[in-house]
Parts: structure tokens; C-alpha cells; sequence
């Protein structure tokens, strides 16, 4: 299978070669592991918290793909976060964090880079922005981030990865190992309006489907975008779906797993890669 994601790769490389270096370094990562750190990995029980610590510790054992949840502060700055919604400081940012004006209506609240860069995630762990993750990935080259800034319309899309590449000063030995793309054929294209990204993933789901795609559609559209790999919930990874998207040739992303059985099981039907908080056999 994964030959056959060489011939998208070979479509996007343009011959560089750090980029032909990514696109290798990238491959041996999905060989060498089944697992992703979901939001930088889970840490002390807790998830979500796409933390510095959460990110060091999921190095420290082993993990080389991860994925990380970022969103703009309400001066347009590149953070880790899930979101603003009140559940995302219930549960993942702290609660102390969320102002009680918002807090009384359940109100999303944006809050601006300054402040977030001041908030205790959790009451215990450091905030990350893109900044930091990117030099982090400078420091330890061999590590892959699939970027996810949730379902955004193509002009949101397009504010978020411009400051995406402006947090990583436009450095393409960063830009070439970030996962990049989206929930949307718009979202694609947006992307793409904004850096010569190297890695890309769509996300395959009920709301792609329905925009007139069916599975084979879907993977013709990929190669078509030279899209390497599909991720996707644990209810879309049919043993149908699975057995035609392995034989189109993209690589498998399955969120958010937890459990080792059922890891084991969607491993077995031909994942990938399973995206967990917890299970962290890298």
C-alpha cells in the first residue's frame, strides 16, 4: 500500500530536497508505529491538553506522529487549542479560565494571545503556541503533526493556515512535516491557496459523502489532489470502507481510540495509524 502512496507523493515534491526527505522520513514514521498522540497525547489522565508537557512526554516515549488541535486567539494568533466552546474550559482548559459572564450563558470565549499564553491549562500544564510547537519540530526533525483547525468555511481556513506559516517564519523544514488539509474539498483548496504544503489529509465522513462522493469518488478526488491519507471515525471505518480505501492507496487515520481492544481490532482491519489519548504503544 504504501508504494502506491509514493506516486502521490512524487506529485507534490517538486524535487526538492527537503521535501523528498520529509515525504521518506514520513513513510518509515507510519512504518515504524500503529499510534498518533491525539492533541499531543494524554498526560496524567487527562486529554486534550495540547500542552508543552503532554508534547514532551509523548516524545520521550516514542511517539513521532502526532496531531494537534489549533485555533486563533482573538488577535489572529496560532495556539494550541481545541477550542472555545464552554465544554473546552470545563474539561480542557480549566474552568478558572473561563470568565463568568460567559460562564452564566455558555458563550464561547476567544480570548487573546497574551491571555492565553498566561492561562495554567488545567491549573498545571503550559500553553503552547504555534511558535513553540514549530520549534520543537526544529529541534527533533524525525516527528510528523497532523494539524486540525475543525470544520472552518475557506475564508477561516485561510486566516488559520496563514498564521500557521507565519509561526513558523515560512520554514519549510517545519511546514514539509506538518499534516495539513481538512474536513472539505473547500478547505483543500484553501490550503493550498497558502503554502506548497507537502502532506495532506482529508477527512472521510458522512459530510464529504453526501457532497455527491461516494467512497471511490473520494479516492479518486485524493489522488486527483494528491491527498496521501484519509482520517476518520472509528464509525466510518467500516470493514467495506477499510478494505477500498487501503486498496486506493491512502494511509488511515482512526480517531479517537482509547480502548486496546478496539485499537487492536481497527489496526487488524488495516489502519495505519489509530489516534489515542492514552494508548501510547509508539
Amino acid at each position: 500500500m504504501l508504494v502506491s502512496v509514493m506516486m502521490l507523493f512524487s506529485s507534490v515534491t517538486g524535487g526538492s530536497s527537503v521535501s523528498q526527505s520529509a515525504a521518506d522520513d514520513y513513510l518509515k514514521a507510519i512504518r515504524s508505529t500503529d499510534f498518533c498522540a491525539h492533541a499531543l497525547g494524554g498526560i496524567d489522565g487527562y486529554s486534550y491538553t495540547n500542552s508543552k508537557e503532554a508534547l514532551e512526554q509523548s516524545y520521550k516515549k516514542g511517539a513521532r506522529i502526532f496531531e494537534a488541535d489549533i485555533h486563533l486567539t482573538s488577535d489572529g494568533e496560532a495556539v494550541l487549542v481545541h477550542g472555545w466552546r464552554k465544554n473546552d474550559y470545563l474539561y480542557r482548559i480549566g474552568e478558572n479560565n473561563y470568565p463568568e459572564a460567559n460562564k452564566a450563558d455558555g458563550s464561547d470565549y476567544v480570548p487573546s494571545y497574551d491571555e492565553f499564553m498566561g492561562f495554567s491549562i488545567m491549573g498545571r500544564y503550559t500553553p503552547m503556541d504555534m511558535k513553540m510547537l514549530a520549534d520543537f519540530m526544529r529541534e527533533h526533525g524525525d516527528m510528523f503533526v497532523m494539524v486540525d483547525i475543525a470544520s472552518e468555511d475557506y475564508e477561516g481556513t485561510v486566516r488559520a493556515y496563514k498564521a500557521i506559516v507565519r509561526s513558523c517564519g515560512g520554514d519549510d523544514s517545519v511546514l514539509s512535516h506538518l499534516i495539513t488539509g481538512g474536513h472539505t474539498k473547500d478547505m483543500i483548496a484553501a490550503v493550498k491557496s497558502v503554502y506548497d504544503f507537502k502532506l495532506y489529509n482529508l477527512y472521510y465522513s458522512d459530510e464529504i459523502l453526501s457532497d455527491d462522493l461516494d467512497t471511490d469518488d473520494f479516492i479518486s478526488y485524493c489522488r486527483s489532489e494528491g491527498i496521501q491519507s484519509f482520517s476518520c471515525a472509528e464509525a466510518m471505518y467500516t470493514d467495506e470502507a477499510a478494505k477500498k480505501l487501503k486498496e486506493g492507496g491512502l494511509i488511515s487515520f482512526v480517531y479517537t481510540i482509547n480502548d486496546e481492544d478496539k485499537a487492536d481490532r481497527i489496526i487488524a482491519m488495516g489502519a495505519d495509524i489509530v489516534g489515542s489519548d492514552h494508548i501510547q504503544r509508539y
